[in-house]
């Protein structure tokens, strides 16, 4: 395969509209171009775009869940074929060579190529990638219902494996929206007894129905029944919140871990971490190829899928403007 003309829709400046948009893509024997079919629109997108982490490279193509099916392969491309249907997530390149790589750590990779920062997402006809970053989806899977799966998914679930939690453990999930509900439905499948805390009662119906427990987190203060009662307390919030509050939730060996970055700084008061405790707080960035694979398999199995709204492609500044204004109960996804 040589170069290829991609038709995408692209943003060229700060929080600006998606246009109409054309690029080259050169694709050599280790990559696949995969037409594109679904593509969600996360409010992570909407942080790229409005260039909230200060290293978007514009014009910028989003989309960093990807559903497609796959036209082209190169010539040293092994495990996929043309026809087979592929999911992309943000990662899209690594070196294979370095540490991180070779112990099957690629998300971790010093030269890693991530969607925003190194390369054109999946708002577009088609997108060529490294076939090692496509994965081949579980027939089981319905293409629209997964795409969140492909960051979402993998983020969550590739942190929930790291807290390695004993059977049947108190659970927790901050933030109830297209990261948290899937945290909820991987939990629950894995066994665990799972609380959601949202500030929001219109959720605790949908919460109840994913098979968690509704915790108002309106009155932090109030809930001094739940100190020092959850094992695990997975955060998805993006707006600050009251850490010490939490971190006093967690049993003496509890683990807090951000799959989310509040924009504000945030406080710990250390002394939540060790006095009369051994707590860890950690983050998980996204998941490694393995456990791409792992959490797909795992979705199939348990039909763990997202809660989405559709909406056609052409419509995507449409789409993005719901996102923003946060008009979208769980995730959106551009379909053609």
């Amino acid at each position: 395969m040589n170069m290829t003309t991609i038709n995408a829709y692209a943003v060229k400046y700060q929080a600006g509209k998606a246009e109409p948009f054309s690029y080259e893509r050169q694709l050599g024997g280790n990559d696949v171009l995969v037409r594109v079919t679904h593509c969600s629109i996360a409010r992570g997108d909407i942080q790229i775009i409005d260039n909230d982490w200060g290293d978007t490279r514009f014009p910028l193509v989003p989309g960093h869940e990807i559903v497609g099916v796959v036209e082209e392969v190169g010539s040293t491309v092994a495990g996929l074929k043309k026809g087979d249907r592929v999911g992309i997530g943000y990662q899209q390149g690594a070196c294979f060579s370095c540490q991180f790589c070779k112990e099957g750590n690629e998300q971790l990779c010093p030269t890693q190529k991530v969607i925003g920062i190194d390369c054109h997402g999946g708002l577009a006809d088609h997108i060529g990638v490294d076939h090692r970053f496509a994965f081949k989806l579980p027939p089981m899977l319905d293409s629209a219902k997964s795409t969140p799966l492909l960051s979402s998914g993998l983020t969550v679930y590739a942190a929930i494996v790291r807290a390695q939690l004993p059977n049947r453990s108190e659970v927790a999930v901050l933030g109830i929206g297209g990261l948290g509900h899937l945290a909820i439905q991987f939990l629950r499948e894995m066994g665990h007894s799972v609380s959601a805390f949202s500030h929001s009662p219109t959720k605790r119906e949908l919460i109840q129905q994913l098979g968690a427990t509704y915790i108002d987190s309106s009155h932090l203060a109030e809930l001094t029944t739940l100190r020092r009662r959850f094992d695990f307390i997975l955060s998805t919030l993006n707006t600050k919140f009251d850490l010490d509050a939490y971190l006093g939730m967690l049993r003496p060996q509890g683990k807090l871990c951000f799959v989310a970055q509040p924009l504000e700084k945030m406080s710990v008061s250390v002394g939540m971490l060790y006095d009369n405790a051994q707590r860890t707080l950690y983050g998980s960035y996204v998941g490694s190829r393995e456990a791409m694979m792992a959490m797909l398999a795992f979705a199939e199995e348990h039909q763990i899928e997202s809660i989405v709204d559709v909406m056609p492609f052409d419509k995507v500044n449409e789409a993005i403007d719901r996102v923003r204004s946060g008009k979208v109960p769980m995730r959106l996804v551009l379909q053609r």
